[in-house]
């Protein structure tokens, strides 16, 4: 477990303090007068590095945990709080509260229309998990290039005549809350006969003090709110619409071994034989690949990035990116050249578990 000092832990709190309205909201004049959608950010660089960030609502009718506005009949005061918890310090979590006053309207909402992709009688391939799988920022005010998710640019290897890859992955999420977002209510509504669904969880199930995200990894399928019931409630949903439902094991930490997650990819590879769904292990293809190439050759794939690094200057939004100036130092999420290492992993697993997906990869 990674170690800081009561020094830096005083300073995130001072940090965190002093977090402005005005860094979350999107078409709102000010704090008391919210009166459009919100964009909640779900993880957010502070002084001891990238923390996963979860949201909560006091009425979830009124502004939704994604950000969603309802302007009721009456105006209403709404609190949201955003939960800031890190990989690499398991015993910080803290919270920051909002509170906003929701405007009167008409009570009715239009529903936005998703244009994250179009079918045009393709398969889609979702992938719904946490922060190693969910895209990133690459340009504008929150550009966090070179972090990138193993899933971010997944669709690039599929011919795009047969099928369509949706990164609907978010950060900080677990089993148990991502079934509170509205990647979830699309993913539900929109998968299909001959859909694809691949499930990887684990990196935040196992946060105890917070009983929003956590699920224990000794339950059984039956057992309610357990990592395997959970897991097995996106398969039955998969199932139910005619997809095909794939568990990928989560991606290791950069660690020899990493012990707090694996009673979860244990658990995930138990729950793929007893419900004889298909196991990508990229847990052992990065653990292995760690263990082969040592500690500090495996920094190459980890958002452990130098101040003005080099290696990502071949882009010119480096040069406006979070990290061109400060770093970082991650040994959790993905650098863009590790996110492609992971994918490319993702579909070797495929080519030999699932070859019937793996036709609709570009050759």
């Amino acid at each position: 477990m990674a170690k800081y000092t009561q020094q830096q832990y005083n300073k995130l709190v001072e940090e965190i303090n002093k977090i402005d309205f005005a860094e979350i909201k999107l078409e709102n004049e000010c704090e008391d007068r919210v009166c459009s959608d919100l964009n909640l950010w779900d993880g957010r660089n502070t002084v001891l590095g990238y923390a996963d960030v979860s949201w909560s609502s006091s009425n979830p009718k009124s502004v939704s945990t994604s950000g969603a506005v309802i302007c009721g009949y009456d105006k209403t005061e709404v609190t949201l709080t955003a939960h800031f918890s890190y990989q690499d310090y398991p015993d910080i979590s803290i919270d920051k509260e909002f509170i906003l006053t929701i405007l009167q309207g008409s009570g009715v909402r239009q529903e936005r229309h998703d244009n994250r992709f179009e079918r045009n009688g393709r398969k889609a391939v979702f992938v719904i998990g946490d922060s190693t799988a969910s895209p990133y920022p690459h340009s504008g005010e929150n550009n966090r290039f070179p972090q990138t998710g193993w899933a971010q640019y997944f669709d690039k290897y599929f011919n795009h005549d047969k099928a369509v890859a949706i990164d609907i992955a978010m950060s900080g999420r677990s089993a148990k809350s991502y079934m509170t977002e509205d990647n979830f209510k699309f993913f539900k509504e929109n998968i299909s006969k001959g859909d694809y669904l691949i499930i990887q969880f684990g990196h935040n199930d196992s946060k105890i003090q917070d009983q929003n995200r956590y699920a224990s990894a000794k339950g059984s399928i039956k057992e309610e709110g357990s990592y395997k019931n959970l897991m097995s409630q996106y398969i039955a949903i998969a199932e139910k619409a005619g997809a095909n439902p794939i568990i990928a094991t989560s991606i290791s930490r950069r660690k020899l071994s990493d012990e707090s997650l694996e009673e979860y990819v244990n658990a995930a590879k138990e729950l793929g034989r007893e419900l004889n769904i298909t196991v990508l292990d990229i847990y052992k293809r990065t653990n292995d690949w760690i263990n082969e190439v040592g500690l500090d050759e495996a920094k190459s794939m980890y958002k452990i990035i130098k101040p003005h690094d080099e290696r990502f200057m071949y882009n010119p939004e480096f040069l406006n990116s979070q990290f061109y100036e400060c770093g970082d130092s991650d040994d959790t999420h993905l650098n863009i050249f590790g996110a492609d290492r992971v994918a490319n992993w993702v579909i070797d697993e495929i080519r030999t578990k699932v070859p019937e997906l793996y036709e609709l990869i570009e050759q």
